[in-house]
């Protein structure tokens, strides 16, 4: 299985060397400051579509064990805990400085297994394993700390993931390598990955999400308060002249008052594995 997954890891340009540890963290303290209206509310709507498939496949009630990975706000736990699950929720984040109120919060690397085997009822993701280094490390140690018949339920980036914005950055900058857009698992890939920890009953859901723009910086701001800014490594190595990016902009602009690019496409894998 280790050379499986090995060879999985590679196939998809996932490399200990590929992702900016500082930039990742940046980005995390970065949406836990935010308040960005549009952003809460698609956190809350992923937070939703969690909660419900986890509902619908276990019973939760208030000796259950539940956990959030590499949380970057409270987003998630205010909406469990409006749904009347008072549960114990831990979480954890990858910056102390991401200062949520749990007292069950613990700071650790996404990949670490920072609990005993056997211990979670069920383990939430809301995007942060994108980011991580090592994808089948972190599904191993998630698979090793829940308990028999647990729930592993997470949210991806797409590979079709802001392709409006995507396609017209590339077709207008014609980049000879991808400095620009953070890699994501195809969906094949996360099911095998999954699978391959140990999960049975894998499911990969695919579902979009639309909504319009107004002027080119809302899809940015969107991007950059979501936690989800670039963090290439060499992204630094695309450098373009201030004249050349104004004129992308107002190309962008005039594409989007013209109807052409006023709507962007949001989309998600959701993951889910049992033990």
């Amino acid at each position: 299985m280790k050379k499986f997954i090995q060879k999985i890891q590679l196939s998809n340009g996932y490399s200990v060397q590929m992702f900016d540890k500082k930039k990742i963290k940046f980005n995390h303290i970065k949406s836990f400051k935010s308040n960005n209206k549009r952003v809460n509310n698609f956190f809350y709507t992923v937070s939703d579509i969690l909660i419900e498939s986890a509902l619908d496949l276990i019973k939760i009630d208030k000796n259950s064990k539940i956990l959030e990975i590499g949380s970057r706000n409270y987003l998630f736990e205010k909406r469990i805990r409006s749904k009347g699950i008072s549960s114990n929720l831990y979480q954890t984040t990858i910056s102390e400085k991401i200062f949520l109120k749990n007292n069950n919060r613990l700071v650790a690397n996404l990949y670490d297994q920072t609990f005993k085997n056997n211990y979670f009822d069920i383990c939430f993701s809301l995007f942060s394993l994108n980011s991580c280094n090592n994808i089948p490390l972190a599904f191993k140690n998630i698979y090793n700390i829940l308990k028999v018949n647990g729930l592993f339920i997470s949210a991806f980036p797409s590979d079709e993931c802001f392709k409006e914005f995507r396609f017209n950055f590339i077709n207008f900058f014609k980049p000879i390598k991808n400095y620009n857009f953070n890699p994501v698992l195809d969906i094949q890939t996360l099911g095998n990955l999954c699978s391959a920890s140990g999960f049975k009953n894998v499911i990969v859901d695919k579902e979009e999400f639309k909504f319009k723009i107004f002027r080119p910086e809302d899809t940015w701001n969107f991007i950059r308060y979501a936690g989800e800014s670039n963090y290439l490594l060499d992204r630094k190595e695309f450098k373009v002249k201030k004249s050349l990016f104004i004129k992308f902009y107002k190309e962008y602009e005039k594409e989007i008052k013209k109807g052409n690019l006023n709507e962007n496409t949001i989309s998600i894998y959701f993951l889910i594995g049992k033990k």
